[in-house]
Formats: C-alpha cells, structure tokens, sequence
C-alpha cells in the first residue's frame, strides 16, 4: 500500500479529488494546511494557505493516481505544489478488524 499526500491550490481541491476518485480511491482525507516553499519565502508570520489530500491505495494504482493529481493541479506557474509518497506496512480498520488491502 501507498499513503499519497498531495498539497495543492485550494481552488483545485475538487477537481483533484474527482480525478483520484475516478481511479477507483475510496476514502480520501482533507485538511487545510499553511505553509511556504523553499524558495523566495513570505514575509515573516505570512505563509500560502493549501489544501492537503491524502489517501491509500493498492501499489498497483500508484503511478495512474499521480498522472491524474498531475494533470489536474498543474496550473504551470511557481507554488502548484507536491506530492508525497510512502509506504504503508499496514493498516487496520478498527470497527471490522480487516487489515491490510482489506482494511482500505
């Protein structure tokens, strides 16, 4: 399993959860996250408000789920943001028990 934590324009939040969903993602976490890039940073205490969106999803979705945030939140100018990939060894659904692939 892969965890995907993508942080983009907040004005393209749906569009980009539509296009993760349309690749079969079920559950999809939101938060609004502020933050600053590595280069030419806001003034001090001033930082660019985003959208985080994370999800899981079987290893073999991976690459098609990235093309598609890609595509969406591409706007072609500086601050379209990242995406962040990791492994997930596990995962467990409290109520149910399942683990693992199941359990997402």
């Amino acid at each position: 399993m892969k965890k995907i934590e993508a942080i983009i324009r907040p004005g393209l939040r749906d569009a980009v959860v539509a296009a993760i969903k349309r690749n079969g993602v079920g559950g999809i976490t939101i938060h609004n996250v502020q933050g600053q890039g590595s280069q030419d940073p806001p003034l001090i205490g001033q930082y660019f408000s985003s959208d985080m969106i994370i999800c899981v999803i079987d290893d073999p979705k991976l690459d098609v789920v990235l093309d598609s945030i890609a595509s969406v939140a591409c706007t072609g100018t500086k601050g379209d943001g990242k995406v962040f990939v990791t492994t997930v060894d596990d995962a467990l659904d409290i109520c149910t028990k399942k683990r693992g692939t199941t359990s997402i």
